[in-house]
């Protein structure tokens, strides 16, 4: 199985990853950062992404730092026979003229989000020492409870492949959607706190911090919280 086919399954989901020779792969995150609701929390980022190539160039990096830590950000697609209860598809895996199924990697599948697992974002700056999750669905596929389905999918391979069993979520006061999903999965709201290695230089940000699975009465900052 080569990178790209590789692949985590939810009931109704595929959580695989980006592969930047994917066309699809490029157009859907152009979309996505584009989209209101990335505009919202990340308005430079169509400067930072404004077309394919830009969009390739940003996956190529994202793969190859997944591929070297394990950590990093998934591409999120429909199962065939969810893409068809959404009316974009027919229900059936793709197969080769000869009936049998293609590669994973070569699916026409319909992507609808991103879902991260982050460690260690920033090299040679001390960070948080448990992954944080993140994730962004676009638009067109909010309500639907997707994005619970993807990060707890992602959480239970991670517990299940890596031994994690301690994770945090860092968002800010105003991003109402992270904070209903972090309640639903059971994490346990920490308060505005000020968290090193996330973003830029790795400068300190005061951050909306939720975690999930750390003992009673340990300290955050053991966790670089």
């Amino acid at each position: 199985m080569t990178q790209f086919d590789f692949h985590i399954e939810t009931p109704r989901l595929y959580i695989s990853h980006y592969n930047p020779a994917n066309d699809t792969h490029c157009d859907f995150t152009v979309a996505l950062i584009h989209s209101a609701t990335s505009l919202k929390f990340n308005p430079s980022g169509p400067k930072m992404i404004p077309d394919r190539e830009a969009a390739r160039g940003f996956i190529a990096a994202r793969a190859e730092r997944l591929a070297k830590t394990g950590y990093g950000g998934f591409i999120v697609s429909l199962k065939p026979s969810e893409s068809q209860a959404q009316g974009t598809g027919n229900g059936e895996r793709d197969r080769s003229s000869n009936g049998d199924e293609i590669p994973f990697s070569q699916q026409n599948l319909t992507p609808i989000g991103t879902v991260s697992m982050q460690l260690s974002r920033i090299d040679g700056v001390p960070g948080p020492t448990i992954p944080d999750i993140g994730f962004n669905m676009h638009e067109d596929y909010h309500g639907r409870g997707y994005a619970t389905e993807a990060v707890r999918g992602l959480m239970q391979y991670y517990t299940d492949e890596k031994g994690n069993s301690e994770f945090s979520g860092l968002t800010g006061k105003e991003n109402e959607n992270a904070r209903r999903m972090f309640r639903r999965l059971g994490f346990k709201e920490q308060g505005m706190r000020s968290v090193k290695g996330i973003m830029g230089i790795g400068d300190a940000m005061d951050l909306d911090v939720w975690t999930l699975g750390i003992e009673e009465g340990r300290a955050l900052e053991d966790f670089g919280l």
